[in-house]
Protein backbone atom coordinates (compact mmCIF):
# COMPACT_ATOMS: atom_id res chain seq x y z
CA UNK A 1 0.00 0.00 0.00
CA UNK A 2 1.13 3.98 -1.10
CA UNK A 3 2.13 5.31 2.59
CA UNK A 4 -0.44 8.18 3.60
CA UNK A 5 0.28 11.62 2.81
CA UNK A 6 1.12 13.83 5.77
CA UNK A 7 -2.05 16.20 5.16
CA UNK A 8 -5.69 15.99 5.75
CA UNK A 9 -7.44 13.52 3.48
CA UNK A 10 -10.90 13.97 1.59
CA UNK A 11 -13.37 11.73 2.40
CA UNK A 12 -16.07 11.52 -0.31
CA UNK A 13 -19.82 11.45 0.85
CA UNK A 14 -22.44 9.94 -2.01
CA UNK A 15 -26.41 9.79 -1.55
CA UNK A 16 -28.52 9.04 -4.36
CA UNK A 17 -31.87 7.30 -4.39
CA UNK A 18 -34.38 7.33 -7.24
CA UNK A 19 -37.99 7.77 -6.67
CA UNK A 20 -40.65 5.98 -9.48
CA UNK A 21 -44.17 6.04 -8.48
CA UNK A 22 -45.68 3.77 -11.40
CA UNK A 23 -46.72 0.33 -10.49
CA UNK A 24 -45.16 -2.56 -11.64
CA UNK A 25 -42.18 -1.31 -13.70
CA UNK A 26 -39.84 -3.06 -15.52
CA UNK A 27 -35.80 -1.99 -15.27
CA UNK A 28 -34.28 -1.57 -17.93
CA UNK A 29 -31.40 -3.59 -19.29
CA UNK A 30 -27.72 -3.14 -18.39
CA UNK A 31 -26.05 -1.36 -21.11
CA UNK A 32 -23.16 -3.41 -22.65
CA UNK A 33 -19.81 -3.09 -23.01
CA UNK A 34 -15.95 -4.03 -22.48
CA UNK A 35 -15.89 -4.92 -18.53
CA UNK A 36 -12.26 -4.38 -16.57
CA UNK A 37 -11.60 -7.20 -14.05
CA UNK A 38 -12.62 -5.70 -10.65
CA UNK A 39 -10.23 -5.36 -7.63
CA UNK A 40 -12.94 -4.74 -5.26
CA UNK A 41 -13.47 -7.34 -1.82
CA UNK A 42 -16.37 -6.95 0.47
CA UNK A 43 -15.29 -6.81 3.94
CA UNK A 44 -17.14 -8.57 6.85
CA UNK A 45 -17.25 -6.77 9.92
CA UNK A 46 -17.42 -7.97 13.92
CA UNK A 47 -20.83 -7.02 15.55
CA UNK A 48 -20.63 -4.29 17.79
CA UNK A 49 -22.73 -5.60 20.13
CA UNK A 50 -24.96 -3.52 19.68
CA UNK A 51 -27.32 -5.01 17.46
CA UNK A 52 -30.69 -3.39 18.07
CA UNK A 53 -34.04 -5.29 19.22
CA UNK A 54 -36.91 -4.51 16.55
CA UNK A 55 -39.30 -4.23 19.88
CA UNK A 56 -37.09 -1.62 21.42
CA UNK A 57 -36.75 -0.40 18.35
CA UNK A 58 -40.21 0.38 18.18
CA UNK A 59 -40.80 1.58 21.56
CA UNK A 60 -38.44 4.11 20.53
CA UNK A 61 -39.55 5.28 17.85
CA UNK A 62 -43.11 6.13 19.44
CA UNK A 63 -41.64 7.94 22.24
CA UNK A 64 -38.94 9.61 21.45
CA UNK A 65 -39.78 13.06 19.67
CA UNK A 66 -36.61 14.45 19.27
CA UNK A 67 -35.64 11.99 16.57
CA UNK A 68 -38.80 12.63 14.82
CA UNK A 69 -39.30 16.54 15.22
CA UNK A 70 -35.41 16.73 14.22
CA UNK A 71 -36.10 14.62 10.83
CA UNK A 72 -39.23 16.32 10.02
CA UNK A 73 -37.63 19.84 10.63
CA UNK A 74 -34.19 19.15 8.84
CA UNK A 75 -36.47 17.61 5.64
CA UNK A 76 -37.88 21.05 5.15
CA UNK A 77 -35.20 22.93 6.02
CA UNK A 78 -33.04 21.23 3.83
CA UNK A 79 -34.73 21.89 0.45
CA UNK A 80 -35.49 25.31 1.33
CA UNK A 81 -31.47 25.94 1.55
CA UNK A 82 -31.36 23.93 -1.67
CA UNK A 83 -34.00 25.77 -3.84
CA UNK A 84 -32.69 28.14 -5.80
CA UNK A 85 -35.46 28.74 -8.46
CA UNK A 86 -35.89 25.89 -10.67
CA UNK A 87 -37.66 22.11 -10.71
CA UNK A 88 -36.02 19.87 -8.58
CA UNK A 89 -36.27 17.19 -5.58
CA UNK A 90 -34.60 15.78 -2.80
CA UNK A 91 -34.50 12.51 -0.73
CA UNK A 92 -34.18 14.25 2.85
CA UNK A 93 -34.22 10.64 4.40
CA UNK A 94 -31.31 9.61 1.85
CA UNK A 95 -29.47 12.56 3.30
CA UNK A 96 -30.08 11.60 6.89
CA UNK A 97 -28.95 8.69 6.21
CA UNK A 98 -26.01 9.04 4.79
CA UNK A 99 -24.71 11.53 7.49
CA UNK A 100 -26.16 9.77 10.04
CA UNK A 101 -23.63 7.17 8.98
CA UNK A 102 -21.23 10.21 8.88
CA UNK A 103 -21.89 11.16 12.47
CA UNK A 104 -20.95 7.83 13.71
CA UNK A 105 -17.21 9.07 13.22
CA UNK A 106 -17.28 12.50 14.28
CA UNK A 107 -16.47 13.59 17.02
CA UNK A 108 -16.05 16.91 19.48
CA UNK A 109 -17.14 20.25 17.88
CA UNK A 110 -17.94 18.23 14.72
CA UNK A 111 -20.07 16.03 16.34
CA UNK A 112 -22.16 18.45 17.91
CA UNK A 113 -22.82 20.25 14.71
CA UNK A 114 -24.49 17.47 13.48
CA UNK A 115 -26.03 16.73 16.26
CA UNK A 116 -27.25 20.46 16.43
CA UNK A 117 -28.52 20.11 12.70
CA UNK A 118 -30.59 16.61 13.18
CA UNK A 119 -31.80 17.91 16.34
CA UNK A 120 -31.32 14.78 18.27
CA UNK A 121 -27.69 12.77 19.64
CA UNK A 122 -26.11 10.48 16.88
CA UNK A 123 -27.17 7.09 19.54
CA UNK A 124 -30.87 8.51 18.69
CA UNK A 125 -30.06 8.86 14.89
CA UNK A 126 -28.61 4.88 14.49
CA UNK A 127 -32.07 3.72 16.66
CA UNK A 128 -34.43 6.13 14.35
CA UNK A 129 -32.51 4.81 11.14
CA UNK A 130 -32.45 1.26 12.10
CA UNK A 131 -36.38 0.98 13.04
CA UNK A 132 -37.16 2.62 9.96
CA UNK A 133 -34.90 0.09 7.82
CA UNK A 134 -36.70 -2.54 9.55
CA UNK A 135 -40.03 -1.21 9.59
CA UNK A 136 -39.62 -0.74 5.21
CA UNK A 137 -38.65 -4.28 4.86
CA UNK A 138 -42.15 -5.26 5.79
CA UNK A 139 -43.25 -4.09 2.59
CA UNK A 140 -42.11 -4.29 -1.41
CA UNK A 141 -42.33 -0.12 -1.60
CA UNK A 142 -39.76 1.79 -0.01
CA UNK A 143 -36.17 -0.17 -0.07
CA UNK A 144 -32.83 1.40 1.91
CA UNK A 145 -29.23 0.17 0.80
CA UNK A 146 -26.30 1.58 2.11
CA UNK A 147 -22.81 0.58 1.61
CA UNK A 148 -18.97 2.02 2.31
CA UNK A 149 -15.96 2.59 0.22
CA UNK A 150 -12.60 2.20 1.35
CA UNK A 151 -9.13 3.36 -1.08
CA UNK A 152 -6.97 0.36 -0.32
CA UNK A 153 -4.14 2.28 -2.10
CA UNK A 154 -4.28 4.41 0.92
CA UNK A 155 -2.44 3.29 3.99
CA UNK A 156 -5.52 3.96 6.59
CA UNK A 157 -7.33 2.02 9.42
CA UNK A 158 -10.83 2.68 9.80
CA UNK A 159 -11.82 1.83 13.16
CA UNK A 160 -13.64 -1.64 13.88
CA UNK A 161 -16.41 0.30 16.02
CA UNK A 162 -17.65 2.60 13.49
CA UNK A 163 -17.86 0.08 10.47
CA UNK A 164 -19.78 -2.34 13.24
CA UNK A 165 -21.47 0.42 14.10
CA UNK A 166 -22.47 0.84 10.38
CA UNK A 167 -23.31 -2.46 10.06
CA UNK A 168 -25.52 -2.92 12.89
CA UNK A 169 -27.69 0.47 13.11
CA UNK A 170 -27.61 1.17 8.81
CA UNK A 171 -27.07 -2.75 7.94
CA UNK A 172 -23.94 -0.99 5.47
CA UNK A 173 -21.86 -3.22 3.66
CA UNK A 174 -18.27 -2.41 3.30
CA UNK A 175 -16.21 -2.92 0.23
CA UNK A 176 -11.91 -2.33 -0.32
CA UNK A 177 -10.93 -1.44 -3.66
CA UNK A 178 -8.08 0.55 -5.10
CA UNK A 179 -9.53 4.05 -6.13
CA UNK A 180 -6.89 4.44 -8.69
CA UNK A 181 -8.17 1.74 -10.82
CA UNK A 182 -10.91 2.28 -13.43
CA UNK A 183 -12.52 -0.89 -12.10
CA UNK A 184 -13.38 0.30 -8.67
CA UNK A 185 -15.47 3.40 -10.54
CA UNK A 186 -17.58 0.69 -12.57
CA UNK A 187 -17.91 -1.10 -9.04
CA UNK A 188 -19.42 1.82 -7.15
CA UNK A 189 -21.59 3.05 -10.29
CA UNK A 190 -23.15 -0.76 -10.58
CA UNK A 191 -23.68 -0.77 -7.01
CA UNK A 192 -25.81 2.23 -7.45
CA UNK A 193 -27.61 0.64 -10.72
CA UNK A 194 -28.24 -2.41 -8.69
CA UNK A 195 -29.58 -0.41 -5.65
CA UNK A 196 -31.72 1.39 -7.99
CA UNK A 197 -32.99 -0.81 -9.88
CA UNK A 198 -31.28 0.57 -13.56
CA UNK A 199 -33.41 3.37 -12.64
CA UNK A 200 -30.01 5.75 -11.74
CA UNK A 201 -27.06 4.69 -13.93
CA UNK A 202 -24.26 6.43 -11.95
CA UNK A 203 -23.46 8.84 -9.46
CA UNK A 204 -19.99 9.25 -10.20
CA UNK A 205 -17.84 10.52 -13.39
CA UNK A 206 -14.70 9.85 -12.23
CA UNK A 207 -13.40 8.53 -8.87
CA UNK A 208 -10.16 11.07 -7.23
CA UNK A 209 -7.75 8.35 -6.38
CA UNK A 210 -6.68 10.64 -3.33
CA UNK A 211 -9.85 10.19 -1.74
CA UNK A 212 -10.21 7.62 1.37
CA UNK A 213 -13.77 6.63 1.43
CA UNK A 214 -17.11 6.73 -0.08
CA UNK A 215 -20.40 6.59 2.24
CA UNK A 216 -23.38 5.81 0.13
CA UNK A 217 -26.97 5.20 0.52
CA UNK A 218 -29.91 4.42 -2.20
CA UNK A 219 -33.43 4.35 -1.84
CA UNK A 220 -36.10 3.24 -4.51
CA UNK A 221 -40.16 4.12 -3.57
CA UNK A 222 -42.91 2.12 -6.20
CA UNK A 223 -46.04 3.28 -4.96
CA UNK A 224 -49.34 2.71 -6.50
CA UNK A 225 -51.92 4.99 -6.04
CA UNK A 226 -54.98 3.74 -4.15
CA UNK A 227 -57.18 6.05 -7.02
CA UNK A 228 -55.58 5.86 -10.10
CA UNK A 229 -56.11 8.79 -12.73
CA UNK A 230 -58.14 7.79 -15.97
CA UNK A 231 -55.86 7.96 -19.02
CA UNK A 232 -58.34 9.27 -20.81
CA UNK A 233 -59.09 12.38 -18.61
CA UNK A 234 -55.20 13.26 -18.93
CA UNK A 235 -54.52 16.41 -21.41
CA UNK A 236 -51.25 16.51 -23.17
CA UNK A 237 -51.73 20.15 -23.90
CA UNK A 238 -52.79 21.89 -20.80
CA UNK A 239 -51.44 25.62 -19.74
CA UNK A 240 -48.97 25.76 -16.72
CA UNK A 241 -47.76 29.31 -15.41
CA UNK A 242 -44.11 29.46 -14.32
CA UNK A 243 -43.13 31.88 -11.91
CA UNK A 244 -42.11 34.41 -14.45
CA UNK A 245 -45.44 34.47 -15.58
CA UNK A 246 -44.37 32.54 -18.77
CA UNK A 247 -46.84 29.85 -19.95
CA UNK A 248 -45.19 26.34 -20.69
CA UNK A 249 -47.40 23.45 -21.91
CA UNK A 250 -47.54 20.30 -19.80
CA UNK A 251 -49.20 16.71 -19.54
CA UNK A 252 -51.89 16.91 -17.07
CA UNK A 253 -53.70 14.32 -14.94
CA UNK A 254 -57.32 15.01 -13.97
CA UNK A 255 -58.66 13.00 -10.97
CA UNK A 256 -59.47 13.02 -7.09
CA UNK A 257 -57.61 13.85 -3.84
CA UNK A 258 -58.10 12.35 -0.41
CA UNK A 259 -57.51 15.08 1.98
CA UNK A 260 -57.76 18.86 1.77
CA UNK A 261 -55.80 21.32 3.75
CA UNK A 262 -56.05 25.62 3.88
CA UNK A 263 -54.43 28.39 5.70
CA UNK A 264 -53.71 32.31 4.45
CA UNK A 265 -50.71 31.37 2.61
CA UNK A 266 -51.48 27.96 0.33
CA UNK A 267 -54.19 25.22 -0.39
CA UNK A 268 -53.22 21.45 -0.72
CA UNK A 269 -54.03 17.86 -0.76
CA UNK A 270 -52.92 14.78 -0.36
CA UNK A 271 -53.40 11.27 -2.73
CA UNK A 272 -52.75 8.03 -1.32
CA UNK A 273 -50.59 5.70 -2.40
CA UNK A 274 -51.18 1.87 -1.26
CA UNK A 275 -49.55 0.01 1.68
CA UNK A 276 -49.74 3.53 4.05
CA UNK A 277 -48.16 6.06 1.98
CA UNK A 278 -49.45 9.34 0.52
CA UNK A 279 -48.55 12.56 -1.93
CA UNK A 280 -48.90 15.61 -0.69
CA UNK A 281 -49.27 18.78 -2.56
CA UNK A 282 -48.81 22.95 -1.34
CA UNK A 283 -49.94 25.24 -3.94
CA UNK A 284 -48.89 29.13 -2.71
CA UNK A 285 -51.79 31.64 -2.42
CA UNK A 286 -51.93 34.20 -4.90
CA UNK A 287 -49.06 36.81 -3.67
CA UNK A 288 -47.09 34.00 -2.25
CA UNK A 289 -43.91 32.06 -3.87
CA UNK A 290 -42.41 28.73 -3.39
CA UNK A 291 -39.39 30.14 -1.48
CA UNK A 292 -42.23 31.52 1.02
CA UNK A 293 -43.86 28.36 1.25
CA UNK A 294 -40.69 26.59 2.07
CA UNK A 295 -40.05 29.19 4.37
CA UNK A 296 -42.97 28.67 6.41
CA UNK A 297 -43.00 24.57 6.04
CA UNK A 298 -39.55 25.22 7.92
CA UNK A 299 -40.64 26.14 10.97
CA UNK A 300 -44.31 24.38 11.30
CA UNK A 301 -45.10 21.81 9.78
CA UNK A 302 -48.67 21.92 10.97
CA UNK A 303 -51.48 21.18 8.29
CA UNK A 304 -55.19 22.33 9.16
CA UNK A 305 -57.35 19.78 7.74
CA UNK A 306 -61.14 21.08 6.49
CA UNK A 307 -63.87 19.04 6.09
CA UNK A 308 -64.08 18.36 2.26
CA UNK A 309 -67.07 15.59 0.00
CA UNK A 310 -65.15 16.06 -3.25
CA UNK A 311 -61.23 17.11 -3.98
CA UNK A 312 -60.64 17.50 -7.58
CA UNK A 313 -57.03 17.47 -8.44
CA UNK A 314 -55.49 18.90 -11.29
CA UNK A 315 -51.61 17.26 -11.20
CA UNK A 316 -48.99 17.52 -14.02
CA UNK A 317 -47.51 14.06 -14.96
CA UNK A 318 -43.71 14.47 -13.63
CA UNK A 319 -40.43 13.04 -14.51
CA UNK A 320 -37.51 14.88 -13.58
CA UNK A 321 -34.32 13.72 -12.47
CA UNK A 322 -31.99 16.08 -10.25
CA UNK A 323 -28.22 16.33 -9.51
CA UNK A 324 -27.07 18.30 -6.89
CA UNK A 325 -24.25 18.95 -4.53
CA UNK A 326 -25.16 19.61 -1.11
CA UNK A 327 -22.16 21.23 0.33
CA UNK A 328 -23.67 24.89 0.47
CA UNK A 329 -26.80 23.89 2.19
CA UNK A 330 -25.38 21.38 4.93
CA UNK A 331 -23.07 24.44 5.66
CA UNK A 332 -26.24 27.34 5.76
CA UNK A 333 -27.66 24.31 8.03
CA UNK A 334 -24.96 24.32 9.74
CA UNK A 335 -22.29 21.11 8.92
CA UNK A 336 -19.23 22.80 8.80
CA UNK A 337 -16.45 21.77 10.60
CA UNK A 338 -16.26 18.44 8.87
CA UNK A 339 -15.56 20.20 5.39
CA UNK A 340 -12.43 21.66 7.51
CA UNK A 341 -9.09 20.71 8.16
CA UNK A 342 -9.91 21.10 11.88
CA UNK A 343 -12.59 18.30 11.09
CA UNK A 344 -12.99 16.14 14.09
CA UNK A 345 -13.23 11.99 12.74
CA UNK A 346 -11.24 10.72 15.00
CA UNK A 347 -14.18 7.74 15.83
CA UNK A 348 -13.72 6.82 12.49
CA UNK A 349 -9.94 7.00 12.25
CA UNK A 350 -7.40 8.66 13.48
CA UNK A 351 -5.97 10.15 10.44
CA UNK A 352 -6.84 13.28 9.54
CA UNK A 353 -9.74 13.23 7.20
CA UNK A 354 -12.65 15.86 6.59
CA UNK A 355 -15.44 15.38 4.06
CA UNK A 356 -14.76 16.83 0.31
CA UNK A 357 -18.16 16.66 -1.43
CA UNK A 358 -21.99 15.80 -0.61
CA UNK A 359 -23.30 14.68 -4.06
CA UNK A 360 -27.23 13.84 -4.24
CA UNK A 361 -29.05 12.34 -7.69
CA UNK A 362 -32.75 12.06 -7.86
CA UNK A 363 -35.46 10.35 -10.34
CA UNK A 364 -39.13 11.00 -10.47
CA UNK A 365 -41.93 9.76 -12.36
CA UNK A 366 -45.34 10.52 -11.59
CA UNK A 367 -48.24 9.27 -13.75
CA UNK A 368 -51.67 7.95 -14.19
CA UNK A 369 -50.40 4.55 -12.26
CA UNK A 370 -49.18 5.78 -9.25
CA UNK A 371 -51.60 6.81 -5.44
CA UNK A 372 -53.85 5.97 -1.31
CA UNK A 373 -55.84 3.32 0.86
CA UNK A 374 -55.32 4.60 4.67
CA UNK A 375 -58.04 7.43 4.42
CA UNK A 376 -60.93 4.73 3.22
CA UNK A 377 -62.71 4.72 6.33
CA UNK A 378 -62.64 8.47 6.64
CA UNK A 379 -64.23 9.04 3.94
CA UNK A 380 -67.04 6.79 4.63
CA UNK A 381 -67.52 8.40 7.97
CA UNK A 382 -67.78 11.24 6.03
CA UNK A 383 -70.37 9.83 3.81
CA UNK A 384 -72.44 9.01 6.69
CA UNK A 385 -72.73 12.30 8.59
CA UNK A 386 -73.24 14.88 5.46
CA UNK A 387 -76.36 16.47 3.99
CA UNK A 388 -76.49 15.45 0.35
CA UNK A 389 -77.89 19.20 -0.40
CA UNK A 390 -74.83 20.85 1.18
CA UNK A 391 -72.31 18.78 -0.51
CA UNK A 392 -68.17 20.58 -0.09
CA UNK A 393 -66.63 20.28 -3.18
CA UNK A 394 -63.10 21.15 -3.08
CA UNK A 395 -60.49 22.10 -6.58
CA UNK A 396 -56.87 22.16 -6.27
CA UNK A 397 -55.57 23.07 -9.53
CA UNK A 398 -51.71 22.58 -9.39
CA UNK A 399 -51.40 24.76 -12.27
CA UNK A 400 -48.21 27.13 -11.40
CA UNK A 401 -45.08 26.40 -8.97
CA UNK A 402 -45.98 24.21 -6.27
CA UNK A 403 -43.98 22.04 -3.30
CA UNK A 404 -44.72 18.05 -2.77
CA UNK A 405 -43.77 15.55 -0.62
CA UNK A 406 -44.05 11.43 -0.93
CA UNK A 407 -44.62 11.00 3.09
CA UNK A 408 -45.04 7.74 4.81
CA UNK A 409 -47.78 8.33 6.85
CA UNK A 410 -47.71 5.60 9.44
CA UNK A 411 -44.17 7.48 10.58
CA UNK A 412 -44.78 11.13 9.12
CA UNK A 413 -41.72 10.73 7.73
CA UNK A 414 -40.90 12.83 4.20
CA UNK A 415 -39.37 9.91 1.81
CA UNK A 416 -39.08 13.03 -0.78
CA UNK A 417 -39.79 16.46 -1.44
CA UNK A 418 -39.81 18.39 -4.45
CA UNK A 419 -40.53 21.40 -6.21
CA UNK A 420 -42.17 21.40 -10.03
CA UNK A 421 -42.19 24.79 -12.11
Amino acid sequence: MKTMKKRIIALLLTMVMTVLAVACSTPEPTPGGEKTPSKTTELTTSSSGQNPDLTDLEKFYAENENFRNGLAAFSMKLMAACYEGDTMMISPLSVYTALGMLANGAEGETKTQLEEMFGCSVSDINKGVAYLIAYTEKQDVLRIANSIWLNSDVDMEVKKEFLSICGDYYRSAVFRAPFSDKSTLGDINNWVKKNTKNRIDKILEQLNPELVMVLMNAITFDGEWVEPFKAEYTCNEDDFTRADGSVKKVDTMYGDADRYFEDDDMIGCEKNYKKGYLFRAYLPKEGKSVSDLLGKLSENHALTYLQSDEIHLRLPKIKEETTITLDDALQKLGMKKAYTGAAEFGAMTDAKVKVNTVLHKTFIKVDEKGTEAAAVTAIAMDATAYNPMERIIRYVNLDHPFVYEIVDEQTGITIFTGVYQ
